[in-house]
């Protein structure tokens, strides 16, 4: 893998203006044209070590040879980085959205494009406000770079809201490779194992990719470079898991539930089994327009507009057995029960989610006397997301009362059944005559016209000005610069929603809308399949009754207490010295960052409800020092220390209160389950982090190339944000003792340290002249956190780890490449990492499971320019798990990951 492990220039200003100019074509030239693996490993070392400060490089090419369907795929080849899928209880997880680096998540990671900020909608959130700040790496193409940068130390020069590390996409320059027109294009089609459950899907996908650039002018001096992509592809994933808050019941020896932290005699049962199915049909298109021209030797200026979409229409089918009064188990033993009585749901919901992007950018980098650099950016951004869904479900020993009056489930004894915990995933062994019988199954609730919508813009400015900074420049420089931010972030969802009453003329049964029934529900010891509901069918059967036989229920709350818009208004002051030497180059630099928000949350006062309005303001002066010394030309050390910040998720500031029922029969059940609640928190504080770096770089003496990197890192973190869930919450009277109640809050401290170590080895004929074609690269990472979070009682209880932090990382490519044939295999491994915290109850914490993912690729280059090529991923397919309970070792959920394979053509022609 072209993944190298490295440092950061003096100044941000340097890296990205000088080297997006003039100067960035002289580098290129030096480098030679990208053909292959080798050449890729190569110019992504040159890359790495042309940074003073602790850096990780991925290259457009090291993208391209592997089958990541995005960015942030890529970046889980990362010393340091894991990537994760979206977190809550309703969208699927067989794709990452967002990357951790050094256990900090998306959030506290900085991403920008050409060293300027991107607007993102945030990450799907089916219980709380969708807009986060993180952005979704997911939603852009990979098509769109040159190459990757992830900066893990920090001068006064970057945005210091970076605590874990940040992002850097750089797109490509017209003029790379001293100007010479540039084209390549491919065409693939592909398709996944998993396709065509429960219902026919199509299961040939296609991809289409295509860069290219050209200069123009007398003297070439003006430049476009264009980069569009296409991809669609349909999978699906099975899911297994118990309920989304209190997952388990544990009971003592006469079989009763025990509550709060009481373990009773320490016997553990699933409060309910899950099934899903959940059948996606992903979209993404992308174009990219970059503007060019040096208009003296001196002068250069870019124009860049790029606009990225993303549709994900997402059919969720569910099955869920739920014994609802769980007080007693009959028969309990440690691993099996029996409950008297269950009931059934039988689900279906169709969610057309679309994410679009749109950035415009553009910048000048002026040259001045005297080694002076004079460059400013300026960067206009809008991303938003909307969700429109339909919902409709059935259940079993349901009845409907009058209308208004709501309906009353009663849990069937023919449902009763014998439970099976001595596996991982647990077995409920339903009576099959009973479970197929359609017309115990009616019509519950239906909800037509449900939607969420986010949108986040963001506006940015900068002005930067240097005099000998550049990396080959002796004796003391200085730098200094000015930077202005504005987002504003807004957050919507509104539902209507129907459940029958007792003037229905007709019956609303499953049997008279089922649909396909042929998926497995893999855990029932192959007795039972998926029920599923036919959409067209049921909906027509809801529309064919008079709208007199169903009560509209009242969605008021759901559709005001989680909508908010927030305005941040940042500003940026930095200055720089530094000295270099013939081996020793330093810079020291401060930093002044000021922030000032305004929001406005919904909340119901007196029965209305009205606008929330908060303010929250804060300022840091944050000192840095990078240096780095030659101990030998092919060996340097490197130092860094900092002070970087980490911003709120822009949801967390809104002063709201939202409670979210699974059914609106739910509301008045005191033991109701599944009841969520959100609460904002408009104190909450920025973290501030204490950061220490030490690296070492060996670039190795052999005519392929390679290079061995080791660092060291530290991080002591004041104000650390969780998510903190308790149970129990009182609304309009009512005390729902299982309501799940969320709220970020800052820990009392946190800390985090690790170590990386990576390798790579253009080829291994050291060892024996016919190992030549054959290279490596590996990287391994560990890290310990701690956390210490208030409980209730006002004491503090610690945890081993920081959410998202995984305890290790594990990176391993093998490739092989000679005479136009190149063949890879890539392996991926991310450790155990906590999940969500319950301060109050230890064993209710959640953690993901331990994961590791092969994936394949072979090219051949039949002429030149021409080049076809295979691709698969997860080729082992491994699925995504989370685990629970006192020893981390019960099933909260695990979601199956497709294997998808890939084949196609690459027109590369030489110019």
């Amino acid at each position: 893998m072209a993944l190298v492990w490295a440092t950061s220039a003096f100044a941000a200003q340097a890296q990205t203006s000088a080297e997006t100019g003039a100067d960035k074509a002289k580098d290129d030239v030096a480098e030679v044209v990208v053909t292959g693996i080798k050449r890729s490993n190569l110019k992504a070392i040159n890359s790495k070590l042309g940074y003073r400060g602790v850096s990780d490089v991925v290259s457009a090419n090291e993208v391209q040879a592997l089958p990541d369907l995005t960015i942030v795929e890529a970046l889980r080849r990362v010393p340091g980085l894991a990537a994760l899928p979206t977190t809550d209880n309703e969208h699927p997880r067989d794709e990452a959205a967002t990357p951790v680096i050094r256990g900090l998540g998306a959030a506290y990671n900085n991403v920008t494009v050409d060293g300027m900020p991107l607007a993102s909608p945030g990450t799907p959130n089916a219980n709380l406000g969708s807009n986060g700040r993180g952005v979704r790496l997911d939603l852009l193409p990979s098509s769109m770079i040159s190459e990757m940068r992830v900066i893990k130390t920090f001068g006064a020069d970057l945005d210091p809201n970076a605590i874990g590390g940040a992002v850097d996409l750089r797109t490509r320059s017209a003029f790379e490779r001293g100007g010479k027109p540039f084209l390549t294009t491919e065409a693939s089609l592909g398709g996944a194992n998993d396709v065509g459950k429960p219902n026919d899907q199509e299961r040939i996908g296609a991809r289409l990719v295509s860069t290219g650039s050209l200069t123009f002018g007398s003297a070439k001096q003006f430049g476009v470079v264009v980069s569009a992509n296409y991809q669609k592809l349909e999978t699906f994933t099975n899911t297994h898991m118990t309920t989304d808050t209190v997952h388990y019941g544990f009971y003592n020896s006469a079989g009763v539930l025990q509550s709060g932290i009481n373990l009773g005699s320490g016997i553990a049962v699933p409060q309910q089994d899950k099934y899903w199915y959940v059948q996606n049909s992903r979209e993404r298109a992308g174009l990219t327009t970059k503007l060019e021209g040096r208009f003296s030797d001196t002068f250069y200026a870019f124009a860049t507009l790029g606009y990225y979409r993303f549709r994900d229409t997402m059919a969720r089918n569910e099955l869920l057995i739920d014994p609802r009064n769980r007080g007693t188990v009959q028969n309990l033993t440690p691993t099996s029960g029996r409950y008297p009585a269950a009931t059934i749901e039988v689900g279906y919901s169709v969610q057309k989610m679309t994410n679009a992007t749109a950035l415009a950018q553009g910048g000048f980098d002026w040259t001045l006397p005297d080694d002076q650099l004079l460059s400013g950016r300026v960067s206009l951004s809008r991303a938003t997301y909307r969700e429109p869904i339909s919902m409709v479900k059935f259940i079993t020993g349901l009845t409907y009362n009058a209308p208004g009056a709501g309906t009353t489930i009663t849990p069937m004894p023919s449902l009763g059944f014998n439970y099976d915990t001595s596996g991982l995933n647990a077995s409920f062994d339903v009576d099959p005559t009973v479970f197929y019988n359609l017309n115990n199954y009616q019509g519950f609730y239906y909800r037509p016209n449900y939607k969420r919508s986010a949108s986040n813009n963001v506006n940015s400015v900068k002005l930067d000005y240097t005099r000998h900074l550049g990396r080959d420049d002796q004796g003391f420089g200085f730098g200094a610069g000015v930077t202005y931010t504005e987002s504003q972030v807004e957050y919507n969802v509104y539902r209507d929603e129907y459940t029958p009453n007792n003037t229905l003329t007709s019956p609303l049964t499953l049997a008279s809308v089922t649909g396909h029934n042929g998926a497995p529900l893999m855990y029932s010891n192959g007795k039972l399949n998926l029920l599923t509901i036919d959409p067209q069918r049921a909906w027509a059967a809801f529309y064919s009754h008079a709208a007199s036989e169903f009560t509209r229920t009242n969605q008021d709350a759901f559709s005001n207490q989680d909508n908010f818009d927030l305005t941040e208004k940042n500003a940026g002051l930095y200055g720089l010295v530094a000295y270099n030497a013939d081996r020793l180059r330093t810079q020291f630099g401060l930093r002044y960052d000021s922030v000032d928000l305004d929001s406005a949350g919904r909340q119901r006062i007196n029965g209305v409800w009205k606008d929330r309005k908060a303010n929250s303001s804060y300022d840091f002066v944050l000192p840095s020092a990078l240096i780095s010394y030659d101990l030998t030309d092919r060996i340097d050390v490197r130092f860094g220390a900092s002070q970087t910040i980490g911003r709120p998720s822009y949801d967390a500031y809104a002063a709201r209160s939202a409670i979210n029922f699974v059914a609106s029969t739910d509301q008045g059940n005191p033991n109701a389950l599944g009841v969520t609640v959100t609460i904002g928190n408009p104190d909450i504080k920025p973290r501030l982090s204490n950061n220490v770096d030490l690296a070492f770089n060996w670039k190795l003496n052999n005519r392929d190339g390679g290079l061995v990197s080791l660092a060291l890192f530290n991080k002591d973190i004041q104000d650390e944000i969780f998510s903190a869930t308790t149970f129990g919450y009182t609304y309009e009277g009512v005390t729902y003792v299982n309501a799940a109640v969320s709220r970020p809050i800052n820990a009392t401290s946190a800390s985090v340290h690790g170590v990386e170590l990576a390798a790579t080895m253009n080829s291994l004929e050291q060892l024996h002249p016919v190992l030549r074609p054959v290279g490596f690269s590996a990287n391994w990472s560990v890290m310990e956190g701690s956390m210490d979070v208030l409980q209730a009682s006002g004491t503090q209880r610690r945890l081993k780890g920081l959410v998202g932090q995984s305890n290790s990382i594990v990176n391993a490519s093998v490739f092989y490449s000679h005479d136009g044939l190149e063949l890879r295999a890539a392996y991926n491994k991310q450790g155990k990492a906590l999940r969500s915290i319950v301060p109050d109850i230890f064993w209710q914490d959640m953690y993901w499971a331990p994961r590791e993912q092969v994936d394949l690729q072979a090219s051949y280059k039949v002429r030149n320019g021409v080049t076809v090529f295979a691709q698969a991923s997860n080729v082992g397919h491994e699925r995504m798990t989370s685990l629970t309970g006192p020893g981390k070792n019960l099933l909260k959920d695990t979601y199956s990951v497709p294997t998808i394979y890939w084949i196609g053509l690459r027109f590369t022609p030489s110019f």
